[in-house]
C-alpha cells in the first residue's frame, strides 16, 4: 500500500531517529574519565621515563649495532662509524615510553590488544631509530638533502608515532566493542 511503512522501515527509521538524537556514534566517556586517563597516562610515563634512564642506553647500543652493519654495507669505514659519538644519545631515543605508556594506562583495552599493539608499535619505533641513525651519516658526511629530508621527517615522525600507533588500536578496539554492544542490544 502507498504511504503506509512497513514493520521493516518503522524499525529503519525508529533507529536512525534514535541515532541522530544521540548525535551518531560517541565514545560515551565522561570528562572525569578522560581525566583520568590522562593522569594514569602521565603517572605511567613518569615511572617509564625513569626506568628508561637505566636502559636506554643498552637500547641505544642494540641499535647502533643494527646501524653499523648497515652503514657497512653502504661503504662507510670503521673509522667514519666510530667517529660518531653516541654517549648519552639513548635519552633522544625515548619514544618508546609513551608507547608502553599508552598501552597500559588506556582503558577498556583487552590484554590482547595492548601486547598486540606493542608487538607492532616497538619493532616500528625501534626500525625508525636505525634509519634515523642510519640517515645522520650521509647528510653530515655529504651534506645530502635527500638525508636531511629524511633525518628531519623521521624526528617528527618519532614524536607523533607512539600516538599513531595507539589511536589505531584504540579505533580498531573501538570497533569491537561498538560492534559487541550493537550485538547485545
Amino acid at each position: 500500500m502507498k504511504g503506509k511503512a512497513t514493520g521493516k522501515q518503522k524499525v529503519y527509521t525508529k533507529e536512525k531517529r534514535e541515532e541522530r538524537r544521540r548525535g551518531g556514534l560517541k565514545l560515551n566517556v565522561s570528562s572525569r574519565q578522560i581525566i583520568i586517563f590522562l593522569i594514569e597516562f602521565m603517572a605511567v610515563s613518569v615511572v617509564f621515563l625513569c626506568i628508561w634512564y637505566y636502559i636506554g642506553e643498552f637500547y641505544q647500543s642494540i641499535i647502533f649495532f643494527f646501524a653499523k652493519n648497515i652503514l657497512i654495507a653502504m661503504g662507510y669505514t670503521q673509522l667514519q662509524i666510530s667517529a660518531v659519538r653516541l654517549s648519552h644519545a639513548y635519552l633522544v631515543n625515548f619514544n618508546l615510553v609513551p608507547l608502553f605508556a599508552l598501552a597500559i594506562a588506556t582503558p577498556k583495552m583487552s590484554l590482547k590488544s595492548r601486547i598486540e599493539m606493542l608487538a607492532v608499535g616497538t619493532p616500528l619505533i625501534f626500525l625508525l631509530h636505525v634509519l634515523d641513525l642510519v640517515a645522520h651519516f650521509p647528510m653530515y658526511f655529504y651534506n645530502s638533502e635527500i638525508a636531511k629530508l629524511v633525518v628531519y621527517s623521521i624526528g617528527v615522525s618519532n614524536v607523533a608515532m607512539p600516538f599513531v600507533i595507539w589511536f589505531v588500536f584504540f579505533v580498531k578496539n573501538f570497533i569491537k566493542f561498538v560492534e559487541k554492544e550493537k550485538l547485545y542490544a
